[in-house]
């Protein structure tokens, strides 16, 4: 084998070995981006994700749920409504019956119920509108915040 060739196959080896370097990185890195409480020094470490990270995707494992299997067979109108005025607490947005109504994905007469039961549990509060009488709004209580957040806290 000539030096041209041995220099020409350390080349390609280098090059090659350049490639692969680089793929492990590149994967490295996304692990990192997907999971970033994981450190890079390959320690292991629990993920800590905010109560509201966890909300947001149960509601949208819950929206997959539906798209692929029957609606009625997850049928939970509170559960819905009290993720859906979670959310709407953390984003400091008001929730008017109708649109809680509109999030449970259940009849209006199911969900009407079902917010008058939330409320007897003090889980939420209700609160007419000043401006629009007609309009009933609703937010988690303390105490329905406090068990949202517990309950996501030991999912997390």
């Amino acid at each position: 084998m000539s030096d041209a060739s041995i220099v020409a196959l350390i080349k390609d080896m280098t090059a090659k070995l350049s490639a692969v370097a680089d793929e492990f990185s590149m994967r490295a890195d996304q692990v990192h981006t997907d999971h970033p409480a994981t450190p890079l020094n390959g320690a292991t470490a629990a993920p800590v994700r905010e109560p509201i990270t966890v909300c947001r995707r149960l509601l949208e494992e819950r929206r997959l749920r539906r798209r692929h299997l029957p609606a009625d067979l997850f049928h939970e109108p509170a559960w819905d409504m009290l993720l859906a005025l979670y959310v709407a607490d953390h984003e400091r947005r008001i929730m008017n019956v109708k649109t809680l109504v509109g999030s449970a994905d259940a009849p209006v007469t199911t969900s009407q119920r079902w917010i008058d039961h939330l409320a007897k549990l003090g889980l939420i509060d209700r609160v007419t509108d000043p401006i629009d009488r007609r309009r009933i709004e609703v937010s988690l209580s303390d105490s329905g915040r406090k068990a949202i957040e517990g309950y996501l806290a030991a999912i997390a």
